[in-house]
């Protein structure tokens, strides 16, 4: 029961630690492609649609693009901004509308908000806009305590009453949970299409890894003292950084007696090479990660690619002669691998933190699972030493009672005759 159980606890290391590699992947791929803010854009557009069914779906788009283009919403680094607040999205339909826009927007932007607005009860929207911030204003010197959403929300009820508002404050909620949902749901694909990359990459097998921990006690245990140590520290964040200047340095998995560390471990800058052996990682990794997974590298756990042609060579596999396998053997290798790899993925896609919870739940099993075993040893300990005394007494019981006295007048005389 305790080896099951150190095999699952060696295989959720192994994955947390490799999960984490996928999470910056996937950031990075989303960031790349800006799902959540074109996400956000068509849910914009779809809301400004339901409020005004007449707009046409290419004038909704600009105008949710000039929304989200703002210099206030747009976020750092993206084409379009990935938060907005009602009350924000609220007060930039009007300011557009009146041409009070910091960046320039196009007529047919104006002239659609402008119809929107228009068809739903406000026709100044400069002067409703006007009165909102007066409002603001006051509410802020009377009650210093609101913040700042508040302060508009309220302001908003009293000064642009009607059919706009009634339509922005009721479908703005359910428009930013399709908008969420729709944007979980691709990243889940963009997370299993990472952890399909990842596992390829480095060539992890689980049913190999699961098949090695069952016949390696020595890797067996230097992960199940990784996952005790990985339990003690925070729970894993989506992308961990490096430590500030102060900061005690990231515990790392420990190499097994005998395994020669990489040089310069702990010491590299993210993604720079020098002063490091072995092939570079991703440079957008974190020095904590790297070092995993060099160690990890060293257990054969994983193998980080130096080349293609070394890739291809240990995704065939050898031979039971340890030569480089050929024909239907390297077939047979390749598949299995890639069978394993494909586990793999599955696994990884579960993401860092469903790993964090399944350590500490496997760690708390353990503990009992140990104890149970250390009290269940100290009892047949107990039963044993106890046991002995009873057989021993009972056979000194039984050579005493075996051997009967004589009685008095019954002794023979050997010297008497007759």
């Amino acid at each position: 029961m305790l080896k099951s159980i150190d095999i699952l606890l060696g295989l959720s290391v192994v994955m947390l630690m490799v999960s984490l590699v996928v999470t910056v992947f996937t950031q990075a791929l989303t960031n790349l492609m800006q799902t959540r803010g074109k996400h956000l854009l068509d849910g914009v557009a779809g809301l400004l649609r339901q409020i005004h069914k007449e707009v046409p779906a290419e004038v909704s788009r600009k105008i949710a693009d000039a929304i989200l283009t703002h210099p206030l919403i747009k976020a750092a680094g993206t084409k379009y901004g990935t938060v907005i607040h009602r009350e924000e999205l609220t007060a930039l339909i009007l300011e557009l509308a009146s041409g009070d826009a910091p960046h320039a927007i196009d007529d047919c932007v104006r002239e659609g908000l402008g119809a929107l607005l228009k068809a739903n009860g406000v026709d100044d929207p400069a002067r409703t806009m006007d009165n909102v911030r007066l409002l603001t204003l006051q509410l802020e010197q009377a009650h210093p305590e609101l913040s700042n959403d508040e302060r508009y929300a309220m302001a908003f009820l009293q000064e642009a009453p009607g059919r706009f508002l009634a339509k922005m404050n009721g479908w703005f909620d359910p428009m930013i949970d399709r908008v969420a949902d729709r944007f979980t749901n691709e990243t889940r694909k963009i997370t299993f299409v990472g952890s399909l990359i990842v596992a390829l990459v480095l060539q992890l097998d689980t049913v190999a890894l699961v098949n090695r921990l069952g016949a390696d006690p020595a890797l067996r245990q230097a992960l199940v003292t990784e996952a005790i140590a990985a339990e003690k520290r925070d729970a894993p964040q989506a992308a961990p950084a490096a430590p500030d200047k102060g900061e005690p340095a990231p515990q790392t998995l420990a190499a097994p007696a005998g395994t020669k560390p990489a040089a310069n471990a702990g010491q590299a800058k993210s993604g720079d090479s020098k002063g490091t052996d072995g092939p570079v990682l991703i440079p957008v990794l974190s020095v904590q990660d790297q070092n995993n997974l060099k160690v990890l590298s060293q257990f054969d756990v994983i193998d980080i690619p130096t080349g293609v042609g070394d890739y291809f060579v240990r995704l065939l596999g050898t031979d039971k002669k340890g030569k480089p396998a050929e024909g239907l053997e390297a077939a047979g290798n390749v598949l299995y691998k890639l069978v394993g790899m494909l586990l793999t993925a599955m696994l990884l896609s579960l993401g860092a933190p469903f790993w964090y919870n399944a350590l500490k739940n496997l760690i708390r099993l353990r503990s009992l699972v140990a104890q149970k075993d250390d009290d269940q040893r100290a009892a047949r300990q107990t039963n044993t030493g106890t046991g002995d005394n009873t057989v021993t007494a009972s056979v000194t019981t039984t050579s005493v009672t075996a051997t009967p006295a004589l009685l008095a007048g019954e002794r023979g005389d050997l010297s008497r005759v007759g």
